[in-house]
């Protein structure tokens, strides 16, 4: 009596792994997707509360701004736009004028998000500060994560909108803002 499998319960074995397979991966990109997206909103939304409690836990005000280069040696603000991917930057605004100055202190540096993820804000604003009493000072913001990963546009699921309001809280929501 032989043991085992014949090469033709192998074959038919593989060739229906092999289908399952194929049935299974868009799925699957599609949640990696997902799971990209939700992640990184809640980097930022993370950051935008770390920002407001520093600003409370200081008594000064504390500004949040997107950076064109965080690997820089000496980080800075970017002047309008739009596109917060490239990363972020936390600092104690001490003279209030919402730039990284040298005698300020950095409090957190985010990198650039996968290229597969994009963050845009809503509103072209230079960056978001917080007051001592942790308001935002005159800022509502929105900011739109989605993910780049395919070429057609990306479905509710892959999109996340993290919303501060300027009472300072901060939520995130499922799709477009």
């Amino acid at each position: 009596m032989p043991r085992g499998f014949t090469w033709v319960e192998l074959l038919v074995t593989l060739a229906i792994l092999g289908i399952l397979t194929a049935l299974g991966a868009p799925g699957l990109r599609a949640l990696l997707d997902q799971r990209t997206v939700a992640t990184q909103a809640s980097a930022l939304a993370d950051a935008l509360r770390l920002a407001r409690a520093e600003a409370v836990k200081r008594h000064q005000r504390v500004t949040i701004c997107n950076t064109p280069a965080p690997d820089a040696l000496t980080p800075a603000c970017a002047s309008a736009s739009t596109n917060w991917s490239t990363g972020w930057l936390i600092f104690a605004d001490t003279n209030g004028n919402k730039v990284k100055d040298a005698h300020e202190t950095l409090l957190h540096l985010q990198q650039a998000l996968p290229p597969t993820v994009g963050l845009m804000l809503a509103h072209s604003k230079p960056a978001i500060t917080f007051g001592g009493q942790g308001l935002a000072v005159a800022n509502n913001a929105s900011f739109l994560v989605q993910s780049l990963a395919s070429s057609t546009p990306p479905s509710p699921p892959s999109q996340r909108c993290v919303r501060l309001a300027v009472s300072g809280r901060v939520r995130v929501l499922h799709g477009v803002c």
